[in-house]
């Protein structure tokens, strides 16, 4: 998407200038500067220096633009990101400097009309031999809309920052996970049944098995590489069953006891599951991570902050 951008700013921008600037962030590519654009709406009296961020896992923050203004040369910029902005990042004063915000949908808008204008042209090439060639491990480049995210929990600037590897570069990726449905029953010790239905999730890189919780999902799946684990990490059907039994298992308050006029104090009771008569189904869902490229490349999970050999 950057060459595209930049390619179409070349076209419709005035006196474009492609120098280099000795910029430490990783996040931000510069992609020119322009003495006038007029795809911006109110553009400035000086030139403009224009910015490229990437798609990643999180939305593109106030914090993040004020480590990027420290290196900054002075001056207008507009920055073009593939990732959602946060709410406060549509135009502000950063220090001396004023800067404009192109979030996914002004961006969309802006290529989707080059394109009608056959300015651009879109070309569909299959980029598994380069995926092969940039990793040793199984990826997939196709992502169904239907397929959820996990949030990260984990902050890579922070995360990096703490290990002493702030200018260590890193490629925010999707690893595979999976999301089993469980029809089942609980049975009391009286024998009583009661029918409920679970959502787990089997993350194969952790080897563990965790209660699944609609709102710990992205509103959308970043289109990102996909890395699927090997093929004997995932587990079968019985020992899935097994796993989860300690997750859905209850311990329940029974009725009070009385004696005489004295009530006792209730005693719990252990709902268990029945594994004879469930049915399971699964399908995949994604955890957010990212590639650190250290000399012994690693994967940083995005939920636990564990590293992974790759």
């Amino acid at each position: 998407m950057e060459d595209e951008i930049r390619n179409l700013i070349k076209l419709r921008g005035v006196n474009f200038q492609g120098q280099n600037y000795d910029f430490s962030s990783l996040d931000f590519n510069f992609i020119g500067k322009v003495d006038s654009f007029q795809d911006l709406e109110e553009f400035p009296s000086e030139s403009l220096f224009i910015w490229h961020v990437s798609e990643g896992l999180t939305p593109l923050s106030i914090f993040e633009i004020e480590r990027w203004s420290v290196d900054i040369p002075s001056g207008s910029h507009l920055i073009i990101s593939e990732r959602p902005l946060d709410d406060k990042l549509r135009y502000q004063d950063v220090g001396k400097n004023r800067v404009f915000f192109w979030g996914p949908n002004e961006l969309s808008l802006w290529i989707g009309g080059a394109i009608l204008k056959k300015e651009i042209q879109i070309s569909i090439t299959n980029s598994k031999k380069v995926d092969e060639d940039n990793f040793e491990i199984p990826v997939n480049q196709s992502i169904d809309d239907f397929i959820m995210t996990l949030k990260p929990t984990v902050d890579i600037s922070s995360w990096l920052s703490e290990k002493s590897l702030s200018s260590m570069a890193y490629t925010p990726v999707l690893i595979c996970s999976k999301l089993w449905r469980i029809d089942g029953e609980l049975v009391s010790p009286d024998g009583l049944v009661e029918k409920k239905k679970w959502e787990i999730i089997e993350d194969p890189w952790e080897d563990n098995f965790t209660i699944f919780l609609d709102t710990e999902v992205l509103k959308t799946s970043p289109s990102l590489r996909i890395i699927e684990p090997s093929d004997d990490a995932w587990n079968n059907e019985s020992e899935v069953i097994n796993s989860i039994r300690p997750l859905i298992d209850e311990k329940r308050q029974g009725k009070p006891q009385t004696s005489g006029s004295f009530t006792r104090s209730m005693i719990l009771q252990n709902w268990i599951f029945r594994p004879d008569n469930c049915y399971l189904s699964s399908t995949k869902i994604f955890i957010p991570a990212w590639i650190i490229n250290t000399e012994k490349r690693k994967l940083l999970h995005g939920t636990s902050g564990n590293t992974h050999s790759i």
